[in-house]
């Protein structure tokens, strides 16, 4: 069973699926496959994709009752994935961003090939909010990929770590495989998560087939808080119960 933490499944507002036909194909797949929980985490990126939180908790109440009518159980709830700017404690205060079902728990992209001078600023005004930025997919970055030690040091300040499920199963490369794996290995990553965009490619699928391969690289325990444990934490806003 999956509690997924990262999906684009909200129609027609950002890369992920284009309609309520292709959503509701994305969650039968989920479902199908053993997730039971799944935050929609559309882009919300300034100046050009203001996904705000009153758009998400409509469209994401939207799709639950689609879902119910085409006799779906998994649970939908809302959330961004916001990408790294220097307005985004402004923006929550606002609430004009989305958390994370609405936790303390806000979803942080970065860009892909560089780590901005503002990122410790940004994640520390965050947090003297008493928010918890966690860092989407910090495998696809290539500072962080070049250096790790970047990502060691914002968890040693309690900034949190979620991996995609394709980029364990090679989705992205081996270059970002290899990567992910050794930040499994340190400890630094938190949650797997599907980072679904539609039914095929980064689809909710890859979840069950990056679940086999760290249950079977690093043991159960491992796999059960990465793949569910650990999003049910963030689900049900239980900072302490992330291990």
């Amino acid at each position: 069973m999956f509690a997924d933490i990262h999906s684009h499944i909200l129609p027609a507002l950002d890369d992920g699926a284009d309609n309520t036909d292709t959503a509701l194909k994305m969650l039968k797949m989920a479902e199908m496959l053993g997730t039971e929980h799944i935050i929609a985490t559309t882009h919300y990126v300034s100046g050009s994709m203001e996904n705000d939180a009153a758009t998400i908790e409509r469209k994401t109440r939207e799709l639950r009752e689609a879902a119910a009518e085409a006799g779906l159980s998994i649970s939908i709830y809302p959330g961004v994935e916001v990408f790294l700017s220097p307005d985004i404690p402004e923006l929550i205060d606002k609430e004009i961003i989305h958390t994370l079902n609405g936790s303390s728990f806000v979803l942080v992209e970065l860009p892909m090939d560089i780590i901005p001078v503002y990122t410790d600023d940004v994640l520390f005004r965050m947090q003297l909010k008493g928010l918890t930025p966690i860092i989407a997919h910090p495998e696809r970055n290539a500072a962080i990929r070049r250096n790790p030690g970047i990502l060691e040091s914002l968890c040693d300040r309690g900034i949190l770590a979620q991996a995609n499920s394709g980029s364990i199963t090679g989705l992205y490369g081996r270059e970002v495989r290899s990567a992910v794996l050794k930040l499994i290995r340190k400890g630094m990553i938190r949650f797997v998560a599907s980072d679904a965009h539609s039914v095929g490619g980064r689809s909710p699928a890859n979840l069950k087939k990056a679940e086999a391969l760290v249950r079977r690289k690093f043991g159960s325990e491992t796999a059960y808080k990465l793949f569910f444990g650990n999003g049910m934490a963030v689900i049900e806003n239980r900072a302490e119960a992330i291990e």
